[in-house]
């Protein structure tokens, strides 16, 4: 009898680690190569690899301010070997921006870990007669025409600070949306617009060789140019969101998979091989599960909605 109830035990708990354990993940990159999600994204590919000793893969899917991506997901089974790597602004903003998206966050995605943050700067073109953030603001203020301010598409997290921004130093500002950052950083460098949210890594080796100017940094100073006031600092409190990247699983997939997971990438997101490879890029790793990961998305989704309230903001 011993001997059965042994065996009885020895299979739920095989049954149970097998449902926990994928073979292999299929991590979602809604967003081409080369940028800070993928970025991310292949960061913790490497770090699972090593972590659970199975095969992942990073299959980018881009387009749409990463709405192509959520609908590969949503073609995927509920059994956790598909995860999401997402940006904050698809997740808190873009659904209060966007009149449809063929996504619902809290009823197709469901929330794993945050995995990291980027420090993200305000930069201006050379042009611009301002040295800091408070002659831009005077400068805006002043201007017969409004300044322009390029971002990296209608709903990214960089149009998402340029409203915010403009709420909080009460000025006008011309929104340029562009397909992506980096052709709207060629036009700051090109003194075709004044300025933009980018990210500080980004912008940095053009700052350092006299191409531009970064007036401030989001939420807190950045270890990488810690002589760079942040926004607050310079009188314009508000503007203090840190732009975050998070994985998510399809709606469905049982919590005891969802749970091993959590646990298998803060092994991974508090190593420190992940810490390196993260600073080196502009990144700090920020681990979030369970209901301390919603809270933080909920709180966020609701400054957001208030501000594109408030400012009646919606895609054309």
């Amino acid at each position: 009898m011993r001997k059965l109830a042994f065996a009885v035990a020895l299979l739920i708990c095989t049954s149970a680690f097998a449902q926990k354990a994928p073979t292999s993940v299929r991590l979602i990159v809604p967003f081409p190569p080369g940028g800070p999600v993928d970025f991310v994204g292949r960061v913790l590919a490497d770090g699972l690899r090593s972590q659970m000793g199975t095969a992942v893969i990073v299959d980018n899917r881009p387009g749409a301010n990463g709405a192509v991506g959520v609908v590969a997901l949503k073609q995927a089974p509920a059994d956790g070997a598909t995860l999401f790597v997402a940006s904050s602004g698809m997740v808190t903003f873009s659904p209060h921006y966007e009149k449809s998206l063929p996504y619902d966050v809290a009823r197709d995605l469901v929330p794993i870990v945050n995995a990291a943050y980027s420090d993200v700067g305000f930069i201006a073109a050379n042009k611009v007669r301002a040295k800091d953030l408070r002659e831009f603001v005077a400068l805006a203020k002043s201007s017969a025409k409004p300044l322009s301010i390029g971002s990296a598409g209608q709903g990214n997290i960089t149009h998402a600070y340029l409203e915010l921004f403009k709420d909080v130093a009460a000025i006008e500002l011309v929104h340029v949306p562009y397909k992506g950052a980096s052709p709207a950083l060629s036009d700051v460098l090109g003194g075709h617009i004044d300025g933009m949210f980018i990210a500080l890594s980004t912008a940095l080796p053009a700052a350092q060789a006299g191409k531009l100017k970064v007036l401030a940094v989001v939420g807190r100073r950045s270890a990488i140019a810690p002589e760079i006031p942040t926004i607050t600092e310079q009188g314009f409190p508000g503007v203090e969101i840190l732009p975050w990247f998070g994985l998510f699983a399809l709606h469905g997939t049982p919590p005891s998979i969802t749970s091993s997971l959590a646990g298998e990438f803060r092994a991974v997101i508090n190593a420190e091989e992940t810490k390196k490879k993260f600073a080196s890029a502009g990144f700090t790793s920020w681990y979030l599960a369970g209901e301390d990961f919603s809270r933080m998305i909920q709180a966020e989704s609701e400054t957001w909605k208030r501000l594109i309230n408030a400012r009646n903001l919606r895609s054309d």
